[in-house]
């Protein structure tokens, strides 16, 4: 009997973590929320926006203390679900497997701190030009004027977080969105974040505020959320 996508992937998966010495409590931990997560992805092309989608329908289904646990697993699966070996020999290489949960080193009295502090929080010319970047590609996008200021606080909040890490990867910035997501569970506006934190990406690693190649047909091709992170 053929298998489908899923589990081929979680196969791939579990093998690569037993093979770095992952417990069998954690990997029971991980297999168990890829199991969950495949019922959102059965039978959907095989894309970063699909995944991204049947991952917020997945995440909006469980309790939000999980997201934090969850979302390292369903961020590392994203490659072997679209069978992408490069980017699973980078993250093997990168000890990405290590079967430990995301440690949240910032109490939530800090994280409030920060939040509340960011109106008073200067920038540097190189960090308002990343929130002019993100501000004008934000603009024609239908959100209303509470909306627009929420989430421009929220890109500014993950800039202020991110002024420490030395080199701008993915995995570094995914670590820091899961660290201040704790925040936003108790704003009740995580969705939000997430979503605010996916598009944000490129601009920080600086990718929008470059001149742009252009293709044949002359028109400059913006990376989307879609192309950044799938989860």
């Amino acid at each position: 009997m053929e298998i489908s996508r899923e589990e081929e992937a979680l196969k791939a998966y579990v093998k690569l973590l037993t093979g770095q010495g992952v417990s069998q409590r954690m990997l029971i931990q991980r297999e168990f929320t890829i199991i969950r997560l495949s019922a959102f992805l059965k039978d959907i092309p095989c894309a970063g926006t699909e995944y991204r989608q049947a991952v917020d329908r997945f995440i909006a289904s469980i309790d939000t203390a999980e997201i934090p646990m969850v979302l390292p697993v369903v961020r590392e699966f994203f490659s072997f679900w679209v069978r992408d070996i490069k980017a699973i020999a980078a993250m093997s290489q990168a000890k990405v497997f290590n079967g430990n949960a995301p440690m949240v080193t910032t109490t939530q009295d800090e994280l409030f701190k920060h939040w509340y502090d960011l109106d008073k929080t200067l920038m540097s010319s190189a960090e308002k030009a990343v929130m002019e970047a993100f501000l004008s590609a934000s603009e024609n996008k239908g959100f209303d004027q509470a909306a627009f200021k929420e989430r421009m606080r929220m890109a500014k909040c993950l800039l202020v977080a991110l002024r420490q890490v030395p080199h701008k990867q993915s995995h570094s910035y995914r670590q820091m969105v899961d660290r201040n997501l704790p925040l936003f569970n108790a704003l009740g506006t995580q969705h939000v974040f997430l979503s605010v934190a996916r598009e944000f990406y490129y601009f920080w690693r600086g990718d929008m505020l470059k001149p742009q190649p252009l293709p044949a047909n002359n028109k400059p091709q913006l990376k989307t959320p879609a192309m950044a992170m799938a989860a």
